[in-house]
Order: C-alpha cells, then sequence, then structure tokens
C-alpha cells in the first residue's frame, strides 16, 4: 500500500522528507521527481508503510500546447 500526500509547498514536502528520515524513516525511497510545477519524493516510515508526498504548484505549470 502507498499513501499520498500532497503539501502546500516546495518548502512543506522538503521538511517533511527530513523529518520523517531524522524520525527513523527512510528518505528518497523513489528518485526524487522535479518537473518545475510539480515535485514528488517517497518515503518509507519506520513500519514499512510508503508515503508519495507532492507538491503541485498550477501557476508554474506551462502552458498546454495548442
Amino acid at each position: 500500500m502507498m499513501l499520498s500526500l500532497a503539501l502546500e509547498s516546495r518548502a512543506a514536502l522538503d521538511a517533511m522528507n527530513e523529518a520523517a528520515a531524522a524520525h527513523g524513516a527512510k528518505a528518497d525511497v523513489n528518485p526524487m521527481e522535479d518537473h518545475g510545477f510539480m515535485v514528488t519524493r517517497d518515503l518509507a516510515d519506520p513500519d514499512g508503510h510508503m508515503w508519495a508526498a507532492l507538491w503541485m504548484g498550477p501557476a508554474a505549470m506551462p502552458a498546454a500546447a495548442a
């Protein structure tokens, strides 16, 4: 099972990942994905549950091709 969380900012995403690692989680168990407008960072908590944390900034999203 993988649980997903959407965070309010890139800074909040990074802070959550760092805090989780400081408390026994395995940070970035998958490669971090940074698309500019969306960033994902996955971690595994001490019980082995997978968490997919992401931030998406709609204002930074590229315009759709016409």
